[in-house]
Formats: structure tokens, sequence, C-alpha cells
């Protein structure tokens, strides 16, 4: 009895006052702020190990207007696995276009790139950017995105806390779902969905660009409601018969140089079967310090 005591004493439990849902907005209103201030400070190294097959379509008929009615999808058996390394910054492709993820390639499946490491290959990925960036500059994005990811998957996921900042939440609507552990820590969890706004995920592919609104869950730590996971889904129906799905889950940390991207893991699936998974882990961190 009395082990079963201890062992009942020393579990982690969930019994704390959970905020009003306003709370945990503005405790994550104030975080993304701050993200949003020291974020064109932070640079890291980042590894991704890739696992891909790329799905080829085969448009099989079309309506009166050129829209697709009926698609074929041929998926290969085996998957590629790619290991890239770069140098990672989040920054803006143009004046006043928000921030996004900037990299440097340093090597490609353990070859060198050209000119690497200080003069490598600048990829842009503009996945959770605005619409207003001018024809040339989204050209030039989407011509980087084909060149250089692997099996043509991109992810802009790092930045995500900016959706959530003072004068995005308007754009999502927010429901409280309760409270979890994660790794034997306590978070409470929100869940949101979004109605519109500039924030809006884009997937490129094939060339073109396919705009969906997101929807996810935030994991706020209860010991001081830092926003350290948060996790994004899409859908897209081509054709009543194929479905594509996004899933992404970011997990930040706090770091000298404020709270930081750790780890990002996005998959792609066609209907039930996985297409693309993404494995996104960042260290080395750098930046300008912030002076309690």
């Amino acid at each position: 009895m009395r082990c079963l005591l201890a062992a009942i004493l020393a579990a982690p439990t969930l019994v704390a006052q959970q905020p009003e849902l306003h709370e945990l907005l503005e405790a994550l209103s104030h975080t993304a702020e701050m993200f949003r201030r020291t974020a064109p400070n932070l640079g890291a190294r980042e590894v991704l190990d890739q696992r891909g097959r790329r799905s080829d379509m085969e448009v099989i008929k079309r309506g009166r207007h050129n829209e697709v009615k009926e698609v074929s999808f041929s998926v290969p058996e085996l998957f590629e696995l790619h290991h890239v390394v770069s140098d990672y910054t989040l920054g803006s492709p143009t004046p006043g276009a928000g921030f996004h993820e900037l990299r440097k390639t340093i090597s490609i499946d353990g070859v060198l790139t050209l000119d690497a490491p200080a003069g490598g290959t600048t990829r842009h990925a503009l996945t959770l950017g605005p619409t207003s960036l001018d024809d040339e500059t989204r050209r030039k994005l989407l011509e980087n995105l084909q060149v250089d990811r692997p099996q043509g998957a991109a992810t802009d996921f790092g930045p995500i806390l900016l959706l959530f900042t003072t004068a995005r939440q308007p754009d999502l609507s927010f429901t409280l779902a309760g409270e979890e552990l994660l790794s034997g820590t306590p978070f409470w969890i929100v869940h949101y969905r979004q109605t519109g706004g500039a924030g809006t995920l884009t997937e490129f592919r094939n060339s073109r660009e396919t705009k969906h609104l997101a929807e996810g869950r935030i994991w706020l730590r209860q010991a001081d409601l830092l926003p350290l996971r948060i996790t994004l889904d899409s859908e897209e129906y081509v054709t009543p018969k194929y479905l594509f799905r996004n899933q992404a889950e970011i997990d930040y940390h706090p770091t000298p140089f404020g709270l930081a991207p750790q780890t990002v893991v996005h998959r792609q699936f066609l209907n039930q079967e996985l297409l693309v998974e993404n494995r996104f882990t960042y260290s080395g961190y750098r930046g300008q310090e912030i002076i309690p």
C-alpha cells in the first residue's frame, strides 16, 4: 500500500485550474509578437532527413470549363532517401513580405554543394506566406523550390507561430481542447481553425500553387503558457476519389535568442498512401541574446 501511494504521488497529474480561453490566446499572441521581433536574428544548422516518392498524375477527363473531372495517379513502390544539411535563417525574400525560411545548402546526401558553405545556393520555401508577392518574386521562389527540394515537398513551417499574433487571430477560430501530458509535462491544448486571411497554407505542386485553410492544435505548457508544439492539418480533394493531406508537427524550445524551432515533421499523403516524410532538426542556434 505504501509503495502504491508513493507511486501515485510521484506520477505527473493534470490538476491545475484551466485558464479561460482568452487568457491562453493572450499568452499565445504575446509569444507570437516576441517571436516576430526575435526571428530575424535567428540562425542555425538544419538537417533534413527525407523519404519520399513522387506521384505522377494523369488527367483523364476535364469539364466544360477545363476543370479536372477525373484523374489517375501512379505511385512508385519504393521511397527515395535524402539527407540535406543547410545553413538556416529566417528572413524576407522581398521588403515587407514577412518571414520565410531561407537556406544555403551545404551538402546533399553527403556531397558538398558548389562553393559551400560560404556561397551555397539560397533556397526559399513559401508555404505560410502572404499573397502580396509580385509575379517575378513568386516565379523565383517556385523555381528554387523545384530545383532544390528533393521530391518537391516544400515546407515553411518554422514561422508558424506568426499565424497567432494579435493582428492575425481574428482570421482563426479557437476552442479549448483540454489538457495532456507531453514527455511528462502538462500542457493546455487549444484547437484552431483558419477561416481566412493572408496566412493560408500554400502548396506548390507541378508549378502551380494551391491554397488550403489549415487547422490543428496548440500545446501551451502549463507552467508558463509557452506554445511549445503546434500541429497543422490540411486536406484537398483533387477529385471525389483522390484526397491530398498534409500533416505537420512543429516543436519549439527556448534559446538565449528567443523561442526557436527545434524539430519539424511534415508528412504528405495521397488518400492513405504516404508520399513524403520530411524530418527537420535544428542545432547551434545563433543570434542576438535577449536581455531579461
